[in-house]
């Protein structure tokens, strides 16, 4: 099975829509859903043949996406988490949000954290939480919303998302924790411990008060493919294998190629599905997994630029649909400011014409 799911991104909204992401897009849940209806809107009248949603990056599942559902506290997970440890939350009205600093800048013993089950008592949690509940719990006749989506997720289904242990760390140290690789490995996987043990924390908190459960966690791994195999088996596969068994299975994103870890990913048991970008080799994929794993892939970026030939996107296309082997594919983009949409919709028509998808919204 082959599929293609867009998202488009805020800085394209803005450009294309005028509208701007404030502070009450992010903290008042009936203003974003306003918005939220407005942008979909637009988005079914400018593509009414493509399934180009507002995905928030590939993180909401179209099968699972409703433009009624009501977001609360739907802030990346790890500005979420940073902003429990202090960090200043910062709105762009053009593009995405972002935290004032890095909070744990010079922070030399994770002892000295707050246990994770004390970022329950923030205010900002207590106030979405509380949100949470009682939009879950009013009355069916007097909402304009179908369902309430909490902190750490994305759309109506099970599948609670964080970022990964590695990139999550880059963003509240900064890059000179790369160096702590080598030089303090204990520091490191003791950070993980901690960090894996708010993420369960939050995410079971968030599920309870929207009264989900957790099948699926999307491990937003980004900076993965900056280290190297040995680092990435001694670090990254224990942190994986700890959320798998004490979470759910995985959903797991690397930017990028990730070609050289599949080895070693293999020998993660609990792999729900791969979310990965251009230049993994899909061959890899299914020579060490079959036809079985989920596959999200990336195009290169390069081929959907203004400019680009037609001729190498389709052969890209072809190689992709050969070494798939039939397997579950999705396609994917995020459709940004300086992309050239019409290369992008010659993606979506590439697969009408094989007769591989049928034009429309779903």
């Amino acid at each position: 099975m082959i599929t293609i799911q867009t998202s488009v991104s805020k800085g394209w909204l803005h450009r294309e829509m005028g509208i701007r992401f404030e502070d009450s897009y992010y903290f008042d849940p009936h203003f974003r859903l306003k918005q939220d209806l407005q942008t979909a809107e637009f988005l079914e009248e400018r593509f009414p043949r493509y399934r180009i949603h507002n995905l928030e990056s590939n993180l909401v599942n179209l099968h699972h996406y409703s433009p009624r559902q009501i977001m609360v506290g739907a802030i990346q997970p790890n500005l979420i988490i940073g902003m429990l440890l202090g960090a200043k939350f910062i709105p762009y009205p053009d593009q995405d949000a972002d935290i004032s600093e890095k909070p744990l800048a010079g922070l030399t013993n994770i002892a000295d954290l707050p246990s994770p089950d004390s970022l329950l008592e923030n205010p900002i949690l207590k106030d979405w939480l509380r949100a949470v509940s009682t939009l879950q719990n009013s009355p069916i006749a007097d909402r304009e919303w179908s369902v309430v989506v909490p902190p750490f997720f994305w759309d109506a289904g099970s599948r609670a998302v964080i970022h990964g242990a590695l990139t999550t760390a880059l963003k509240f140290f900064g890059h000179e924790l790369m160096l702590k690789i080598f030089d303090e490995p204990d520091f490191i996987t003791d950070f993980f411990l901690w960090y894996e043990s708010a993420c369960r924390i939050l995410t079971a908190a968030s599920a309870g008060a929207a009264k989900k459960t957790i099948t699926v966690l999307h491990v937003g791994e980004c900076s993965g493919t900056m280290i190297g195999p040995a680092e990435y088996k001694q670090f990254i596969l224990p942190s994986l294998e700890r959320l798998a068994r004490t979470a759910a299975p995985i959903r797991l994103h690397h930017c990028g190629s990730c070609t050289y870890l599949l080895p070693y990913i293999r020998e993660f048991e609990s792999l729900a599905s791969l979310d990965t970008g251009d230049g993994t080799s899909v061959a890899d994929i299914r020579a060490l997994w079959g036809r079985d794993l989920p596959l999200d892939l990336m195009p290169p970026i390069d081929l959907l630029l203004e400019g680009a030939p037609a001729e190498q996107l389709s052969q890209w296309l072809e190689q992709v649909l050969a070494e798939n082997q039939g397997g579950e594919l999705t396609i994917n983009y995020h459709l940004e400011p300086g992309y050239d949409a019409e290369n992008h919709l010659l993606l979506h028509e590439m697969l009408y014409e094989r007769k591989l998808l049928t034009p429309g919204r779903l």
